[in-house]
């Protein structure tokens, strides 16, 4: 189930004090800096390592949430790996958003960091002995400006020191529906050397149905076609494999929580500790409240869909591959989830993660 085998989660953090994430989790480090001159302020998030936007506990708890007495409602691919947190994306205000106050903008923000934040944990999880490192997380990167190959050629230098220190990369692949078989464009660090990319496939208990919902009732589920959800990138330069991401329909009343949906369901964030929903920190804030999950205010769990949950989980496979057989290298456990993975006529793509294939 992964003993031994420890998973860095390059993310928005995780919820330290979450009963899945909590007996696994080892580290906590946050690479955030929020100076004016050198960082990223935000108002919506307070940069410690603690989550505060959901989506690195998400990806945490379906790579590796915790199994036995005490824990939450989820088991992860892997649930006896040790979580190393590292946190590399902050929640900022949402750019597009109309609201004038601050606490709107925060609500509707996303994850997002520097990149130089993601290089950074690259490194700290090679100074930690991560064996899997996982990034759902990326860019699309212009190779024909001096920006993008500059970006291309540190990425490369830093994912193959993580390589060669022993530690397999998993990244998502992208959620923005892009062919990239230009290779002007290239996504970061899923395209960068010795990274596995992933790419995502949908749930077949309920088939991708994009269907907009009618008087506010969602489509029900219906069996189906694995495929590729409609905002994977794809493309035969990423050497993807695929797994789970999720797609539409998501969850529909009345027990959207626990309901067959078209979606992945993980644990989220509670947000700081003893503290309400809103903003944490700046003018408009104080150190009793701060952010949890997604949009949903304070809550453990969620549904979601996107490339990042295929990464994590395959990252979980990759841990499992880790434990069975120590000795392999990094390239050796990427190449056996490569051989062990699935053709699927209806997801032409990339090959299904097979993880029991892939184990003795």
């Amino acid at each position: 189930m992964g003993a031994g085998v420890r998973i860095a989660i390059l993310d928005s953090g995780v919820d330290a004090l979450h009963p899945d994430i909590a007996p696994n989790l080892a580290f906590n480090l946050s690479e955030i800096d929020q100076s004016a001159a050198t960082g990223l302020p935000s108002p919506c998030d307070d940069g410690s390592p603690q989550d505060q936007q959901g989506h690195g506990t998400w990806v945490a708890s379906l790579a590796a949430a915790a199994i036995g007495p005490g824990t939450g409602l989820l088991i992860g691919v892997a649930p006896a790996a040790t979580l190393l947190n590292i946190k590399v994306l902050e929640r900022l205000p949402d750019p597009s958003s109309t609201a004038h106050d601050i606490a709107t903008q925060c609500t509707t923000g996303q994850a997002s960091g520097l990149l130089s934040w993601v290089i950074q944990g690259i490194q700290d999880a090679i100074a930690q002995h991560a064996d899997v490192i996982n990034l759902s997380l990326g860019t699309l990167v212009d190779l024909d400006t001096g920006e993008g190959a500059g970006l291309q050629a540190t990425f490369d230098r830093v994912t193959y020191a993580a390589d060669q220190a022993g530690a397999v990369l998993v990244a998502s692949a992208g959620n923005d529906g892009v062919n990239l078989a230009n290779p002007r464009y290239i996504e970061l660090p899923a395209q960068s050397r010795s990274v596995l990319a992933v790419v995502a496939s949908t749930n077949p208990a309920c088939a991708e149905n994009l269907t907009p919902a009618s008087n506010g009732i969602t489509p029900a589920c219906a069996p189906g076609p694995i495929t590729l959800p409609y905002y994977s990138n794809f493309g035969a330069p990423l050497n993807a494999i695929a797994a789970p991401g999720g797609s539409y329909p998501g969850p529909t009343t009345p027990d959207p929580d626990t309901a067959v949906s078209g979606w992945i369901r993980g644990a989220c964030s509670n947000g700081l500790p003893n503290t309400a929903d809103g903003v944490p920190v700046g003018p408009s804030g104080d150190a009793q409240h701060s952010f949890g999950c997604f949009n949903l205010g304070h809550t453990q769990y969620v549904q979601a869909m996107g490339t990042s949950a295929s990464a994590a989980l395959v990252a979980g496979a990759a841990a499992l591959l880790r434990a069975a057989y120590p000795a392999w290298s990094p390239d050796q456990i990427v190449a056996a989830l490569r051989a062990s993975a699935t053709p699927t006529s209806t997801l032409p793509s990339a090959p299904l993660l097979n993880t029991p294939a892939a184990l003795p």
